[in-house]
């Protein structure tokens, strides 16, 4: 599963702190969701874009589901005023297995 979200403008440190230290623990405790790595989104460029992805890698047959057990659990998750409401985009991928695999 990869979370793509950003802080508001000015609120950087407070957002990554708050999700290195806070969110992907309480992300840990949850049915299905093994690990988490963090990544800074560059352009062509090279030029950070200001959007922060989250892979996690998750075990489930069922990413609806899971989705829909991360959503239920929102509530009850320490949040921060550092992150952009407007901008968690999920997307789970898998391994590509080809003609063959």
């Amino acid at each position: 599963m990869s979370v793509k979200s950003r802080a508001k403008p000015g609120r950087e440190d407070d957002y990554d702190h708050w999700y290195d230290e806070v969110h992907k623990a309480d992300m840990l405790t949850l049915s299905g969701i093994l690990s988490c790595d963090r990544y800074r989104e560059l352009d062509m460029q090279g030029k950070e874009t200001g959007e922060c992805i989250a892979q996690y890698a998750v075990e489930t047959d069922d990413p609806a589901a899971l989705l829909q057990s991360v959503f239920a659990a929102t509530p009850t998750m320490r949040m921060t005023e550092a992150i952009d409401l407007e901008s968690p985009q999920f997307t789970f991928l898998r391994p590509h297995q080809g003609k063959g695999a």
